[in-house]
């Protein structure tokens, strides 16, 4: 009897050496973990910008001077961008304002219901932030699967957040590179969980 619960007791002691091994681990590679990023293909149909930083606009407009023939669906709170954009004389023949957003998932769910509107094959640039890109990869993952539209993750470069590889290797000790990776993990935690 004794000699069971020695080797119980050990198999408990390894598991939780395991576990904590693997906890650190993960937790060490989540800010790698949580980018996604494609290079940018020779071509676009579509360039779909997620609200909320002015930096997004700033990169997809750089974008779409790269791809004449592309449109460019912008979800825009309030109009704040696309006002600006107007305002800048920007040509906005080719951009669709999407207004309607309060969240991600709603963001998703309308540039779903753009693109059931073609069914050509498309390529879609997917234009945010580098720690959201995983969650939106996830939200695409539910909807109903479409064979002729290709995703492209195109998050803004690192650099144009002030942010280095060496800070997301170690995003536990940079203020705001850790900041944006603990508030994705929420969010991500909540829409597994609640959606």
């Amino acid at each position: 009897m004794k000699n069971h619960k020695k080797t119980f007791n050990l198999f408990i002691v390894i598991l939780l050496i395991l576990v904590s091994v693997f906890l650190v681990i993960s937790f060490r590679n989540v800010g790698r973990w949580l980018i996604i990023s494609d290079a940018v293909p020779p071509h676009l149909d579509i360039v779909f910008t997620f609200a909320g930083e002015n930096v997004r606009v700033s990169y997809s407009k750089e974008l779409m001077s790269r791809f004449d023939d592309a449109r460019w669906i912008l979800s825009d709170y309030k109009d704040g961008h696309s006002r600006l954009l107007r305002k800048g004389n920007y040509d906005m023949s080719r951009v669709i304002v999407i207004d309607s957003c309060k969240n991600t998932y709603s963001e998703v769910n309308a540039l779903m219901d753009q693109l059931r509107l073609c069914d050509k094959e498309l390529y879609v640039g997917l234009v945010s932030g580098p720690y959201h890109m995983r969650r939106i990869k996830m939200m695409l993952s539910r909807q109903e699967r479409r064979p002729n539209v290709h995703f492209v993750f195109l998050p803004v470069p690192l650099e144009r957040y002030n942010w280095t590889d060496s800070m997301i290797r170690r995003w536990w000790k940079s203020g705001s590179v850790s900041s944006a990776v603990f508030s994705e993990i929420q969010k991500i935690v909540y829409f597994v969980l609640f959606s």
